[in-house]
């Protein structure tokens, strides 16, 4: 098998991986916005130095502005190899320039801009051409973009006129690239044709995102004026192509009309602006966030998020994507209070979506988390794959994970940093950055907390470092060091401000400590900077294009900042700046300010040369003569306040010295004071957010509070006050007025201690207003109060939800599919080999959404919730009138016929906030049954099942039918009707008949799983397996089993075996025992590895022996991995030595656990944030945990502890948190997928500490002989001697010689028991194309090791050993051999891509920041159900795959960029890259399912 259809793009990689380089930033930012960026270079030791600074500032036309972000980029085919910055501004005009040295490259002018004249919106001043910020294709070397301009290319033309053009542009020579430019006008809506696409009336102002070929842009309004209707437009990548989707935020029949007039205001809105914040992604959804709009198809009632809207206004929105570009709505959420902030201006979207990391983010019930927020001073935390719908929350609010209050308007979005325990960020204009880090709580349930703001300690006035007081603060971005912890720098650009940069941790202070860095001027609004290799580049509200990084040389060190402390509106403050000449100046070429409230003249600076350390000093005046405090009506910001402002005024230079820069820039600040009285009233927006009708903790209402504050000089009078409950035009209002409860402030509003009017607040003066919400029937209620005093007026919206409380219902489904309302799940009989599945549903009849408060879900092998962690999950919310299930699952495993029956049976504990709800445990019970195969008796069948035996040397059973439709069933109906006592089946066809019993030295362990042939009249029925296996039914009313057909133990002699396979046993429960005291002969494998698949043979871990009588034992040490359909006849050996040992383990025995010791059973600490035992710490989570998986897991990881909880939960880490307490009673649940072992319980966790095990031991081998011996039609042999003289110590290499591939490989292992002897034997078996060989060496030790593998057609083989052994073999066959460094048994292959479509490998073992090639095979190895994982691969630095079957075979890579990413768990080594994996193949035993042989093309990249 071959990957063909992969060769048109294999031909096309070497494009795509010569571009592109791990520093580069050719979008906004990381796909899903999270914002954080780890691959820059960017140290904090670098940038918190001298060496850091302004590298080189680029001009260009003094009206050029740049909304976009600078992209940079890396081509062999641009620029010399030499990473570069594309740049396009508000003008038309794109440009690359050289990332280092800022020299431009290619400069062209597209069509000519849009005018702002025309659209009347001051957003965006002089020019609107490219404001979105584009995207590089690095495959192609194209970037892509829209550009607003005019029809047919004119400079002018109104916005009847306006157009806009979809370009893609060759960065090799900025020329368009074949079938672009696009004309996106004229373009309808998918989902609404009536509504069609018009340039001059939107704007794209989203930062684009580029998926499966298809570029994705937001539209929205220009200050809301128009007729505009918000919109995603998709436009293909590929030529001749265009417009591939477009789908609209309001559509009818619930959204207006749109009119002809497009100045008509009505046409719906919605629109998608967010600040510039991108379109965020997850590779096939969209998540964005839109503003107002004029339809409101969500009235009062919940609804789910699920179901169609039309009018998605004030909606965090997800679209999904077809594998055509198209796009559908998928999920939404509206705030409740949405008609509220449509009609107070509150956008939601003035922000945007941004999607976290989910190795982090992530919670019970929650895989994956967005943020969003915007003008009305919240932060929503949403399930990214539930957002939210409406109202679906507590009392009809809103049903999301969490809402923060921000504290004011945040426009562009948050940010948010993965490591460290996770924190997000976001900025409020006029304060601090605020940070708050991400925990759960103790049900598991995701939680963020405030940790800390913003804060400068250095200067004349340290404090909280905060954000302009105007509209413009840019997104919170991340950087750390190549991805190392405690390297984080949070970044903030500001349009007064200028570039910042902050530890991103918060100190124990909660502060976010400010690094000083060299002044910029301020930057243009919302921006985040654009990150290079270790240097970085913003734009600022000058028309300068600016790059920092390292190293750098300053010519002046200057006061700054300089604090002008408070003044007042109306006069002007000067300050003498002081500065030093660090080099010889020629000259002060002059300088500029910021603003035009700061003034500085070129006349006040000294003239003539400078000498190296010579000082001078120059005036600055903060002028606010002519200033006053307004409102700019019509633009996308909130209110304007006094307060803390910010300014830069820079110095410019004539250096007398090379290599220096020649501007200087200095911070400036001060707090403005209003000369007369100034109003502000906060938060602008109470939320009262849970009023339960008939609950005592409403009876009294819902309180809130509120802020009246004077922050003018002068004292305020309050004039007057009135509440309106209409929002919309008309407008009126009412006068408030005294009742019972207070002031009347609305129909269901009051408040006791409102000022009354006349009431004067002095300067500086605040006074707090409580204020009550209260409602007697169900409903939303909301009101605009408005405050009008002689310093000014201003409004604060108030909005409440009442509803009844939730009442829920369980009920549990029947057998007939209906569902009864009782706590008992009784499933009767299942058939072995099938599954049967019913639900437990819980509904919620009340008014209220009802949420789930505790669910502790079934996790047996056979009985087990489908989706423990999704279904009925705690914290998940159940909508009014809406009901939730979870599955339950009777997985009966397969059997033989007529074994005893066994009961399964758990329960699923649940409860909800109902109050009258309570604890509900659920109890499931099932009986599962084999099949019923013959005759049968009111105790069941009458012919029991004896067990499969090994038919090849001798028949068992002597009398032989061929029924064509062969069962068990009339199988043994012939032979009980013939009269025999004995019945079988074998080889599918033949049925056996006799009437002695099959000999024990036959017996072939069940556990082993060998007898698995389907019988032709049911294939449902098992009838022999291979080769020359027969299943054995005995009538139990005419034989008893004693040991001549079972194998016996002695009760002085004990053994203990334990084996990583899917069905764990010491034995079979037919062994008989026997009471005897015998002498004792063993030979066994101390030390033994063990993977086997589910038809597998049973390897023994472990075994050691105990006697009455004397002991004679032979030792081996070996690493086995077993696959299916293998057969060894019979084995025996014979040796002697003499041996003493002193052996220190710890259940469980598997090898995966000697270097582990059991502490015992510890009570988690559950104090946030340290809610485990072992804290820090990564989880694994699945339905195959065991001891040994968990163990194995951490043990790779290079982790101290393993902890494990809920019976299949894994948690590895390197500290007992203090607050954890040992010796707890909890520990009780069963691992997932061995009963016999327990993995913690209920917030109790098992805990192991890594130890060398400690294992002393002498021996003294005389000699050793071995025979082997066996008949069969199809064999298979391998045998292996060893000779050594030990000591103390051993230490091994090998070399291994690998075949690309083999035509079957196959392994078993077996035990046989003699019962007269007590002596038990065990062997391993192989059948592969490969040798290896192996020279073990140290002071004390010499060993040699040589095995040979054979398959041969023959009937009977033998062979016989003492210190070596060969074997020949009948046919080998390998096409391709080559010698590969092995690792852990795996051998590494190379560097191969992923095919175009789907994945090369079906199953993702794990992805976490610790993985490395070695902890990738030790998944591989102990993956469980058991499977042979022979071929592995590891991509992305931190994915690990796993195939039972080869994958398709595709070019290797070769050279630098070829699986070029390094292991996150060791940077040493290779792990992939994007689209790439290193592949590793199994050296030993292990089934390829391919005869082909392998063929490998290597490419170079």
């Amino acid at each position: 098998m071959r990957w063909s259809h992969l060769f048109p793009l294999v031909g096309f990689l070497p494009l795509l991986v010569s571009s592109l380089a791990p520093t580069d930033s050719i979008r906004d930012a990381d796909l899903g916005n999270s914002g954080y960026l780890p691959n820059h270079n960017m140290d904090p030791n670098i940038i918190n130095s001298t060496s850091f600074g302004i590298l080189w500032t680029n001009s260009y036309n003094s009206l050029e502005k740049w909304y976009t972000r600078p992209l940079v980029y890396t081509s062999a085919n641009i620029n010399n190899g030499a990473q570069i910055v594309f740049l396009a501004s508000t003008m038309n005009i794109i440009r690359t320039i050289d990332a280092k040295t800022g020299k431009a490259i290619l400069t062209r002018q597209l069509l000519p801009p849009f005018l702002q004249s025309d659209i009347g919106c001051t957003d965006i001043p002089n020019y609107i051409g490219i404001v979105g910020t584009p995207v590089i294709d690095p495959a192609t070397d194209t970037a892509f973009f829209f550009a607003k301009g005019y029809k047919n290319g004119a400079t002018s033309g109104g916005v009847a006129n306006g157009v806009y053009q979809f370009y893609a542009i060759n960065l090799v020579d900025l020329t368009d690239r074949p079938g672009f430019p696009v004309l996106i006008d004229g373009h309808n809506a998918d989902n609404d044709p009536i509504r069609y696409f018009i340039g001059g009336t939107v704007l794209q102002r989203p930062a684009l995102t580029l998926i499966n070929n298809v570029v994705y842009g937001g539209f929205g309004g220009h200050c809301d004026k128009y007729n505009y209707t918000g919109l995603v437009v998709g436009v293909s990548t590929q030529s001749h192509v265009g417009v591939v989707t477009m789908y609209a935020m309001e559509t009818t029949p619930y959204a207006p009309y749109p009119p002809t007039d497009i100045n008509m205001e009505v046409g719906g809105k919605a629109g998608i602006w967010m600040g510039g914040f991108g379109i965020s992604s997850d590779g096939s959804r969209l998540f964005f966030a839109t503003g107002n709009g004029r339809g409101h198809q969500n009235q009062d009632n919940p609804v789910s998020g699920r179901s169609l809207l039309s009018t998605l206004d004030e909606c965090v929105v997800n679209l999904a994507i077809a594998s055509n570009g198209k796009l559908s709505l998928a999920d939404w959420f509206e705030p409740y209070e949405y008609v509220n902030l449509d009609a107070a201006d509150r956008d939601l979207g003035s922000a945007g979506v941004a999607l976290l990391d989910p190795a982090t983010f992530s919670g019970a019930g929650v895989s994956r988390m967005a943020i969003s927020t915007g003008k009305n001073g919240k932060l929503y935390i949403l399930n990214a794959d539930n957002l939210g719908g409406f109202k679906n929350g507590p009392g009809n609010t809103d049903g999301i994970i969490q809402t923060l209050t921000s504290g004011g308007s945040v426009f562009a979005g948050p940010g948010s940093y993965p490591l460290e325990g996770g924190y997000i960020y976001f900025t409020p204009v006029g304060q601090p950055t605020f940070a708050y880090k991400f925990g759960k709580d103790s049900a598991g349930n995701p939680l963020f907390s405030p940790v800390g703001q913003t804060w400068r300690s250095y200067g004349a006035n340290p404090g909280p470092s905060i954000s302009a007081g105007r509209v413009g603060p840019g997104i919170p971005t991340i950087t750390t060091n190549k991805g190392q912890p405690g390297s984080a720098l949070m970044w903030r650009t500001d349009p007064d401000g200028g570039l910042q940069v902050f530890a991103a941790v918060p100190d124990q202070d909660g502060r976010l400590q400010q690094l000083p860095i060299p002044q910029t001027n301020g930057l243009n609004k919302f921006l985040r900077p654009a990150f290079g290799d270790g240097r970085l580049y913003v734009s600022d509200n000058q028309g300068n294009i600016i790059c920092l990084g390292s190293p750098i040389a300053i010519p002046l060190v200057c006061d700054s900042p300089v604090d002008f402390g408070n003044l007042t509106l109306g006069n002007s403050k000067t300050i003498s700046v002081s500065c030093t000449a660090q080099i010889a100046i020629t000259s002060l070429a002059g300088l500029k300010t910021s603003d035009p409230t700061w003034v500085a003249t070129n006349a006040s600076l000294p003239t003539g040369r400078l000498n190296a350390g010579q000082v001078f000093t120059f005036p600055v005046t903060w002028n606010l003569v002519n200033s006053s405090n307004q409102d700019a009506q019509n633009a996308s910001f909130g209110t304007v306040t006094p307060g803390v402002k910010t300014g830069a005024i820079t110095v410019y230079t004539n250096n007398g010295v090379a290599g220096f820069t020649t501007s200087y820039p200095i911070s400036l600040s001060g707090n403005e004071v209003s000369a007369s009285p100034f109003l502000q009233i906060t938060p602008a927006e109470i939320d009262f957010s849970n009023l339960v009708l008939g609950a005592s903790t409403s009876a009294n209402g819902v309180p809130g509070t509120f802020i009246i504050t004077n922050l003018g000089s002068q004292p305020m009078t309050i004039t007057g006050y009135a509440y309106t409950e209409n929002f919309d035009p008309p407008v009126t209002y009412t006068n408030t007025s005294q009742s019972s409860r207070g002031t009347v402030l609305g129909s269901n509003f009051a408040s006791t201690d409102i000022p009354s009017v006349g009431t004067v607040i002095g300067p500086s003066g605040s006074v707090s207003v409580s204020v009550t919400f209260f409602a007697d029937t169900v409903g939303a209620y909301s009101t605009i109060l408005q405050i009008w005093t002689n310093g000014g007026t201003q409004y604060i919206l108030m909005s409440g939800s009442a509803s009844t409380a939730p009442i829920g219902e369980l009920s549990v489904q029947t057998s007939e599919g209906g569902y009864q309302v009782m706590d008992l799940m009784d499933f009767g009989y299942v058939t072995a080999g099938t599954t049967a599945t019913r639900k437990i549903r819980i509904c919620n009849n009340g008014g209220s959404a009802l949420t789930i408060t505790k669910s502790k879900p079934p996790i047996q092998l056979e009985l087990k919730a489908e989706n423990p962690s999704g279904d009925l999950h705690e914290g998940q919310t159940i909508p009014v009138s809406s009901c939730a299930y979870g599955t339950i699952d009777i997985a009966a495993t397969p059997e033989q016929a007529n074994v005893p029956d066994h009961t399964v049976s758990d329960v699923w504990i649940l409860n909800t906030d109902d109050p009258n709800f309570g604890v509900h445990e659920v109890q499931i019970t099932a009986i599962i049954r084999s099949i019923q195969a013959g005759p049968t008796s009111p105790n069941g069948p009458i012919y029991k099942n004896l067990g499969c035996y090994r038919d090849g040397s001798g028949r068992n059973l002597m009398k032989q039918y061929g029924p064509a439709n062969n069962t068990n069933t009339v199988c043994i109906n012939l032979c009980s009707s013939l009269g025999y006592k004995f019945a079988g089946t074998e080889y599918r066809t033949q049925c056996w008949c006799g009437n002695s019993a099959p000999k024990s030295a036959n017996w072939n362990d069940p556990s082993l799983k060998n007898c698995v042939w389907p019988c032709p009249g049911d294939p449902a029925q098992i009838c022999g397996g291979n080769p020359t296996l027969l299943n054995v039914f005995y009538n139990s009313t005419a034989y008893t089993p004693s040991c001549d057909a079972l194998p016996c133990t002695s009760s002085s002699s004990t053994s203990s075996m334990s084996s990583t396979s899917s069905m764990s046993s010491t034995m079979s429960s037919s062994i008989l025992t026997s009471s005897s005291s015998v002498n004792s002969t063993m030979s066994s494998s101390s030390s033994s590895t063990v993977s086997p698949s589910a038809n597998s043979t049973m390897s023994t871990s472990s075994l050691t022996s105990t006697s009455s009588g004397n002991s004679t034992m032979s030792s081996t040490s070996s690493t086995i991995s077993t696959s299916s359909s293998t057969l060894v006849s019979s084995t025996s050996s014979t040796s002697s030595a003499s041996s003493t040992s002193s052996t220190s383990s710890a259940s469980p025995s598997a090898s995966a656990t000697s270097n582990w010791t059991a502490l015992g059973c510890y009570q988690d600490p559950n104090v946030a944030p340290v809610t485990k035992s072992i804290y820090p710490n990564i989880k694994t989570a699945n339905d195959n945990m065991t001891i040994e998986y968990c163990l194995g897991i951490c043990q790779a990881g290079k982790y101290q502890y393993a902890g494990l909880e809920y019976g299949r939960e894994c948690y590895c880490g390197n500290t007992i948190d203090p607050g954890a307490t040992n010796n707890y009673s909890g520990c009780t649940k069963k691992c997932a997928m061995n009963a016999q072992e327990i993995c913690g319980g209920s917030n109790a966790m098992n805990i192991y500490n890594f130890t060398l095990a400690s294992t002393t031991s002498t021996s003294t081998s005389s000699s050793s002989t071995s025979s082997s011996s066996s008949s069969s039609a199809f064999s298979t042999t391998s045998s292996s001697t060893s000779s050594s003289s030990m000591t103390n110590s051993t230490s091994s290499s090998s070399t291994s010689s690998f075949p690309a591939s083999s035509s079957s490989s196959s392994s078993s292992s077996t035990t046989s028991s003699d019962v007269s002897n007590s002596t038990m034997t065990t062997s391993t078996s192989s059948t592969s194309s490969s040798s290896s060989s192996a020279t073990t060496t140290s002071n004390s030790t010499t060993s040699s090791i040589t095995s040979s593998s054979s398959t041969s057609p023959s009937s009977s083989s033998s062979s016989s050993s003492s210190s070596s052994s060969s074997s020949t073999p009948a046919s080998t066959s390998a096409s391709t051999t080559s010698t590969l460094p092995a690792t852990s048994g795996y051998a590494s292959f190379g560097c191969f891509p992923e095919p175009t479509a789907g994945r090369a490998f079906g199953t993702k073992l794990l992805a976490n920041d610790t993985m490395n090639v070695e902890y990738c095979i030790a998944l591989a190895k102990s993956a469980l159900p058991s499977k042979t994982y022979a071929w592995i691969g590891l991509e992305y630095g931190r994915e690990c795959w796993a195939a039972t079957t080869m994958p398709p075979t595709p070019t290797q890579y070769v050279g630098s960029k070829a699986c070029s990413l390094s292991c996150m768990g060791n940077s040493s080594e290779s792990c992939g890259a994007a689209k790439q994996f290193n592949l590793y193949v199994a050296t030993q035993s292990t089934s390829l399912s391919t005869s082909a042989p392998v063929t490998i093309t290597t490419g170079t990249v």
